[in-house]
């Protein structure tokens, strides 16, 4: 009973980080019909950024924090603007833009190895003493990575669902053109959007980083939050949500009384079996009932 606590505490943590992300993926496609594939690069850049302050600048936890997700929403603006109005503009088609987010992805990576090499790297961050409850084992880490992936996340409903900037966001998850011949402008919704997922894709990187190790090559991890966000139902946020939990929770469940070894093949196994049987995720919707 011990081991089925601890692992669900630490499937519930893993899944709030992969949260982060598949709402980021379930943005970006409910606006614009295309899976954002730079962020590998985005995640792996916010935790390096975060790591360099504290490391080299001798800033305390929560204001390299802060940077790292200002220098995050930077380039996440910043490559919508180099790599994908441009694209939109010409109404490119959506594997075009796809095309484009794997090389930006590739170039971020590249020069994250370039700059820091390709060692893996302890986040500097002081080491957390676990809770003890009735002889259960409960990281303090775990906990805050929980918490604050969730504060974001609600932060984030907040926004959607109580700010005219939402609005118009949900507006053109239902039809971009026709919201832009109702007045709302298409550049300031992209610019929302991908500010956005600057945000979460830092705050994963950091709690990711600090869980496990910082490395160029650690956005790979995205991947898991592409089948979460496939498996609750793309272009839905709470459907990005569920599919996190319960990819989080079945990984850790795995690990703990199987094997690590196998962790990823049962992620894709049930990837495939909930297609089969849900080919729209666990709470697909039709395009026109997005976010």
């Amino acid at each position: 009973m011990e081991l089925f606590i601890q692992q669900l505490v630490s499937g519930i943590s893993i899944g709030a980080i992969y949260s982060l992300l598949a709402v980021g993926y379930a943005l970006v496609y409910s606006v614009y019909n295309f899976t954002n594939w730079a962020f590998d690069g985005l995640m792996a850049f916010g935790a390096f950024m975060a790591f360099t302050a504290i490391g080299s600048f001798f800033m305390p936890f929560w204001l390299a924090a802060i940077i790292s997700i200002i220098l995050t929403i930077i380039l996440s603006v910043a490559t919508e603007k180099l790599a994908y109005s441009p694209l939109r503009a010409r109404k490119a088609p959506r594997l075009f833009m796809m095309i484009s987010a794997m090389g930006v992805n590739l170039a971020t990576v590249n020069i994250l190895n370039l700059i820091f090499g390709g060692v893996f790297r302890k986040f500097p961050v002081e080491t957390l003493q676990p809770i003890f409850i009735r002889g259960v084992s409960i990281g303090r880490m775990d906990l805050i990575a929980g918490i604050i992936s969730f504060l974001v996340l609600a932060l984030l409903w907040a926004f959607l669902y109580r700010t005219k900037w939402g609005l118009g966001v949900r507006a053109s998850s239902i039809d971009i053109l026709t919201a832009s011949l109702m007045g709302i402008n298409n550049n300031g919704v992209a610019i929302v959007v991908f500010a956005a997922t600057g945000v979460l894709s830092s705050v994963a990187g950091v709690f990711y980083g600090i869980k496990y190790a910082v490395f160029p090559m650690m956005g790979i991890v995205t991947i898991k939050a592409m089948i979460a966000s496939i498996v609750g139902g793309l272009g839905s946020l709470p459907a990005a949500i569920l599919g996190s939990m319960i990819l989080g929770i079945l990984e850790t469940m795995v690990s703990g009384y199987i094997s690590s070894t196998y962790r990823d093949l049962f992620s894709f196994m049930f990837l495939i079996i909930i297609l089969l049987f849900f080919p729209n995720g666990l709470m697909g919707k039709s395009s026109g009932e997005k976010l």
